[in-house]
């Protein structure tokens, strides 16, 4: 039998017979199924193609053996001096192949490094230097390795936590660790509000910003900046020293603000702030370190809730009293059941908060050092500080700069399925 009637015969018992896996079968029979239309298939071509007495195969007993035995024959030894062309050539082609691959491979590599970007363009600019950012910056680099990205943030710290701020950092018991931005979990475990990842985040300023010739591979944070203009036709962001940056893809992550009331405004300077920053946490928590000193706190929601009962926590050996003022039924109100809401008030005020439900401030006036707050109902309650916690709001100040559609009715941009609110 020739060899390539040997390989017209396996194809041809593949396709007759394909459903004889002679090793998934679990029956029996199946093995000697499989040889035998392998068997019958071979001698059909065998009978058929010439055979030289000179090379005729030896045969046994068991055809399907010598078929077994053609398969898994290692290849005859060549003689002396014999040289495979065949073999000679295939190495070549599979050397060429493989350094064909390894080029084309690090071809991309190579070209993003040499990628040399004009002075102020960034391929990817993100506008918010909060947790949105951060996950973005991630997932970029993780399919664009050599990515060169500018975030912009507004703080002078990079991306971070903010609910740590109303919870686990007023249980820290050392200055130092509250310097740090430090806290422990629920868990002991010590860890940091910053965001830490597999990236090198390069912090910047706008100085520094100013000095850089040409966009790297690469992470770097503007702190201290906020950005004023938003070209979307020109695909370029002006920033608040006027210096203007083109960009490849902009991701608007700006967040949101604190809502504040404005029967406040009639409190005094100073002494009324929202919470949402570190900075504001800093503010705080070093008013609350000394003694005798009277916090209210406006807003009944997840965030009002918590810094009350923090703060009542924190301030509890200095004398620190804590009251909670808002208009629903019970904590959380507006988000738990009745019941649930009335248990979670019995909680807070166990933890010394001084809960007032079902109250509206009606006007505010500034005496001596403190500011005085007249409720609805007629009472008053004076406080050392403030702190409003009534929600937030979309910040779309940019976007509406830049002309982007937005939703006047439950606040933010207009995007399509892929949270896309222009090209790029």
């Amino acid at each position: 039998m020739s060899s390539h009637a040997f390989r017209a015969a396996l194809r041809s018992s593949t396709r007759f017979a394909p459903q004889r896996n002679l090793l998934a079968s679990s029956t029996p029979a199946a093995p000697r199924q499989a040889l035998f239309s392998l068997r019958q298939t071979a001698r059909s071509y065998a009978s058929h193609a010439p055979t030289p007495a000179a090379h005729a195969a030896p045969r046994s007993d068991s055809d399907a053996a010598w078929v077994i035995y053609k398969l898994t024959a290692p290849p005859p030894k060549k003689k002396a001096g014999e040289s495979d062309h065949h073999h000679a050539e295939a190495a070549k082609e599979e050397e060429a192949v493989e350094e064909e691959t390894t080029t084309t491979a690090a071809a991309p590599v190579a070209a993003a490094a040499a990628t040399k970007h004009e002075k102020d363009f960034y391929p990817y600019i993100l506008i918010g230097a909060g947790t949105a950012s951060f996950a973005a910056m991630e997932a970029i680099r993780e399919k664009d390795p050599s990515a060169a990205i500018l975030i912009i943030g507004n703080e002078d710290i990079g991306p971070y936590m903010r609910p740590p701020l109303s919870k686990e950092m007023w249980f820290n018991k050392e200055d130092a660790t509250t310097e740090s931005l430090s806290f422990k979990d629920w868990q002991g475990k010590e860890r940091n509000i910053v965001l830490h990842g597999k990236e090198n985040i390069q912090t910047i300023n706008q100085e520094a910003l100013e000095q850089i010739e040409s966009a790297e591979s690469g992470v770097k944070l503007l702190t201290g900046a906020t950005v004023e203009d938003l070209n979307i036709a020109e695909q370029s962001i002006t920033l608040n020293n006027g210096k203007v940056l083109k960009y490849g893809k902009v991701l608007l992550a700006t967040g949101g603000v604190p809502k504040t009331l404005p029967v406040l405004q009639g409190a005094g300077e100073g002494k009324v702030t929202t919470f949402r920053s570190v900075e504001d946490f800093k503010k705080l928590h070093s008013l609350v370190k000394s003694a005798d000193k009277k916090i209210v706190v406006v807003g009944g929601g997840f965030l009002g809730s918590e810094l009350a009962v923090a703060v009542s926590h924190y301030g509890k050996d200095k004398n620190v009293k804590v009251t909670q003022i808002f208009p629903e039924d019970g904590n959380m109100g507006l988000v738990f059941p009745r019941y649930l809401s009335k248990w979670t008030t019995s909680q807070v005020e166990q933890e010394g908060v001084n809960v007032k439900p079902n109250c509206r401030v009606a006007s505010t006036k500034a005496v001596g050092e403190q500011v005085e707050l007249t409720l609805e109902n007629g009472e008053k309650v004076l406080a050392d500080h403030v702190v409003v916690a009534v929600g937030i709001e979309a910040n779309v100040e940019l976007a509406k700069k830049a002309g982007l559609e937005l939703d006047e009715t439950r606040g933010g941009v207009v995007v399509n399925a892929e949270l896309q609110a222009r090209r790029n």
